[in-house]
Parts: C-alpha cells; sequence; structure tokens
C-alpha cells in the first residue's frame, strides 16, 4: 500500500486550463498549460473518487510513476508519456506510422498538444496533415489561414485613395 503523504509530479499536458475540485477536503486546483505541481497520494486517491476523477488523470494530467498509474488502473499507451519535445519531434521529423499512431492512441491533453503544434509549428508535412484531418477530424490548412493576419485589411487601411480619372 502506498502512504497518502508521498508527495508526486503531477503535469497538465494539455493545451488548455486543467482543474479540479474536492470538496470533502476543501481542494481546489488549477493547472496551467505545461504547469506541474506537486500532489499527494492521498489526493489523488479522493481525486479518483470524484466523477471523471480517473478520466482527467488519464486524458489529461500526466503522472510519470507507473505504480500509481497501476494503483489506480490507468491503463496506458506509450503515447501518455510523450512530452512536449516528443510532440514536435514528432511533427517535424516523425515517420507517417508513428505519427498515425499518436493519432489513434494518445489521450485526449496530447491530441490537443499535437493540434495545437501543428498550427503554431506550421505542421508542413501533407500526408501528416492528411492524417490529422482523417483522424482528429482537426483542419490544419483552415487553422493556419485562420491565425494570419488580414492583409487585405491592411493593404486598404494603409493605401491611399487613387484618382480614376
Amino acid at each position: 500500500m502506498m502512504s497518502n503523504d508521498t508527495m508526486y509530479n503531477v503535469k497538465n499536458r494539455s493545451a488548455g486550463l486543467v482543474g479540479y475540485k474536492i470538496a470533502e477536503s476543501g481542494i481546489r486546483r488549477e493547472f496551467y498549460p505545461g504547469e506541474t505541481k506537486k500532489v499527494s497520494f492521498g489526493e489523488l486517491q479522493q481525486l479518483s473518487y470524484q466523477p471523471g476523477g480517473r478520466e482527467l488523470m488519464a486524458e489529461y494530467l500526466q503522472i510519470k510513476e507507473a505504480e500509481v498509474l497501476n494503483q489506480f488502473n490507468i491503463h496506458t499507451e506509450p503515447e501518455y508519456n510523450m512530452s512536449e519535445a516528443d510532440i514536435k519531434e514528432l511533427i517535424l521529423s516523425g515517420s507517417l506510422d508513428a505519427w498515425k499512431d499518436a493519432l489513434d492512441f494518445a489521450p485526449a491533453g496530447v491530441k490537443d498538444l499535437i493540434k495545437d503544434f501543428s498550427v503554431k509549428l506550421p505542421l508542413t508535412d501533407y500526408n501528416k496533415r492528411q492524417a490529422i484531418k482523417e483522424i482528429l477530424g482537426f483542419d490544419v490548412d483552415a487553422a493556419i489561414r485562420l491565425n494570419e493576419p488580414d492583409k487585405t485589411a491592411e493593404d486598404k487601411e494603409n493605401a491611399a485613395p487613387q484618382r480614376r480619372v
């Protein structure tokens, strides 16, 4: 049996804010994207009893210690342990098969980061763009176009009126 006082690093590995509340203990935690906090095993155990708590740990929070995940019966695939650097490496130089495996088996938080980095880096491999569109329904091309500044509006504002006659 694990000690309730043992502290573990818990990381938000999604692209958005993740939080939970354990009313019985008066605990409220918010994790910003990429933030890591020390959390006791006892608190994680209480979180696992909350509705959606185990899913939160499996899909959006990252706990590196396998014994903790085993204690809560959380099955993980290799993509569970992917860091931001691993995701960037996969986008820039990973194989298409590894890319598709990540899209199929990664937890939701990793998929959020994949989408986010695919737009920010950007993802240049056409086959990977097609795969993310087919598997996740996320159109990288459209997202990149939406993030570009509207050049025609800027040109109209900066251009002096021209005489027609």
